[in-house]
């Protein structure tokens, strides 16, 4: 195969990679708005991102309102005033200086035998800013849901509980508060909470419980698409100096999921967090996103049962969930090193190349800790310059775009330089023969990540048994593994902004990782194709 054949099939998978990411910020992007007047005239008890930012207007000041100011009190009141209006019973206040958390119960649905549902937001702001996305659009969306959901509220079989609660800002005082005194703590409620660490953007679902595979299987999918969430966005959030009050709730042993809006940090906690500046789209999906879960636990005939066994889930583009039973990764892990060792290392035993072999390893072990110290090194060079002034800036995903395309191009032109002696056949058994190692031990140790591995493993798997030459199924698996690691890489822009490029660039990197065996010498032996796959 000439370097002609080459160079076409790089640019091939490089057209690929930037049409996945077009495709993935189409799909990840949030819903379109939903007018008060369609909602009103439809009647089928749609979301309104209209209707709930008109109500937004009526119960939240363009100024901040933090715990204890008279101006949450006025919020207070106001909350409390619509949801009598709608028919539904709230608690008196808490007497004295403890949170004034807004606890309110449908009162057609509080004998219901199954377990209570809640959904929960925060009504106070914290005192640098009006805190219209943190967490008004949410409390909005939480009112409006609940009014929808119990609207047909024939159909449930649970009781629909709102919790707002008060000094979430000040240390999730409110959620605490609940959790030590409310007689709900002990009926083991399922918590849907919504939160905001920004004003824009899809809704993410980054947390849920232990114990969650029976949850996330049977109601996962029926998030408002797109369905953004992972197993391993619990793992990054923990990396974050931020905590909601789900962190409280789980901690006192509900189960349930937690929401947010990432997108447009550079408003967060700003004066800047207004009502004018927050996106309708993203009030939008916060809606359906509530109502549609809502709706699905809520009118589940069996009771969902405490469980120990977790899940390991994806989304896919956000158009649906793929959810594995952790317990399937002591088998798979195994299967995935066996099945390594026989298509890899055999012919590599054969060949005894081993010289390249420790080449090919050498520039894996490399890679990584190349990327994560290029990514130190731009990250610190552009804070606190006119390009990155603080961790978030409007511009903030492009100024991420661009540190993607450079991140792999640097760990191409590092990975050619080192490959460049080592055959392509040789590169793609020894690299896979690795990963399949890797495999088991990430599955092990850190299993919540593992999907980033024993997918693109059992892609090449499949590639390996049915292509015979080593570009194509190396150009075939590496676009199969863009559509698992570009909208990830999207969502971490967006979460970590370019601030964080140690720990972006790693993440870039994976995407050359499956390309290596392109980036190889012509196969010399003509017997190559044949000992590829024995």
């Amino acid at each position: 195969m000439t370097l002609t054949r080459r160079t076409t099939l790089l640019i091939v998978f490089s057209f690929c990679a930037v049409l996945e990411g077009l495709l993935c910020v189409w799909f990840q992007g949030p819903k379109p708005v939903l007018s008060a007047a369609t909602e009103s005239d439809s009647g089928d008890g749609r979301f309104s991102s209209e209707r709930a930012c008109e109500l937004h207007a009526q119960i939240f000041p363009d100024e901040p309102h933090p715990a204890g100011a008279e101006s949450n009190e006025l919020v207070r009141h106001r909350i409390e005033t619509h949801l009598k209006s709608m028919g539904w019973k709230v608690d008196d206040p808490t007497p004295g200086d403890a949170p004034k958390n807004i606890v309110a119960a449908h009162p057609d649905l509080v004998d219901l035998s199954q377990r209570p549902l809640i959904l929960v937001s925060h009504y106070d702001s914290c005192p640098q800013g009006p805190g219209a996305g943190d967490a008004g659009g949410c409390v909005v969306a939480v009112l409006e849901a609940a009014r929808i959901l119990t609207s047909g509220s024939d159909q449930l079989r649970r009781p629909i509980w709102v919790l707002l609660t008060d000094a979430e800002e000040t240390g999730l005082n409110g959620a605490r508060h609940f959790c030590e005194t409310h007689p709900l703590r002990n009926q083991n409620p399922i918590v849907l909470n919504f939160d905001a660490r920004g004003n824009a953007g899809p809704v993410v679902m980054f947390e849920t419980h232990n114990g969650n595979l029976e949850m996330i299987d049977r109601f996962v999918n029926q998030l408002a698409r797109p369905r953004l969430t992972g197993s391993l966005f619990t793992t990054i959030y923990r990396m974050l100096p931020n905590d909601t009050d789900f962190t409280v709730f789980s901690r006192a042993g509900f189960e349930g999921f937690n929401f947010a809006l990432i997108d447009g940090a550079w408003n967060y906690h700003r004066p800047t967090d207004t009502l004018a500046n927050l996106d309708r789209r993203s009030v939008q999906h916060l809606g359906q996103t509530a109502v549609s879960l809502a709706t699905a636990i809520a009118t589940t005939e069996n009771d969902v049962q405490p469980s120990s066994a977790d899940a390991l889930f994806l989304d896919l583009l956000g158009l649906h969930v793929l959810v594995v039973p952790r317990t399937w990764m002591l088998p798979l892990r195994f299967a995935i090193l066996f099945l390594g060792v026989q298509l890899y290392g055999r012919p590599l035993m054969k060949n005894r190349q081993w010289k390249s072999v420790l080449t090919v390893w050498g520039t894996m072990a490399l890679l990584l800790p190349f990327a994560a110290l290029l990514g130190w090194i731009v990250s610190r060079s552009l804070i606190g310059t006119q390009i990155l002034p603080r961790a978030f800036v409007p511009h903030g995903h492009w100024l991420s775009l661009g540190m993607w395309v450079f991140c792999i191009e640097c760990c191409c032109q590092l990975s050619m330089m080192m490959l460049r002696k080592v055959e392509r056949h040789c590169l793609w058994n020894s690299f896979w023969l690795a990963h399949a190692f890797t495999t088991m031990v990430v599955a092990t140790f850190a299993a919540e990540f593992s999907y980033l591995l024993w997918l693109p493993a059992l892609i090449a798997i499949a590639a390996t048994l049915l292509l015979p030459e080593t570009l194509v199924r190396t150009v075939i698996v590496s676009v199969l593994c863009c559509l698992l690691l570009i909208p990830l890489h999207h969502l971490m822009a967006i979460g970590l902004g370019p601030a964080a490029g140690m720990f972006l660039f790693p993440a870039f990197a994976l995407l050359v990782m499956p390309l290596l065996p392109c980036l190889g010498k012509m196969d010399v032996t003509n017997s190559a194709t044949v000992s590829e796959v024995t």
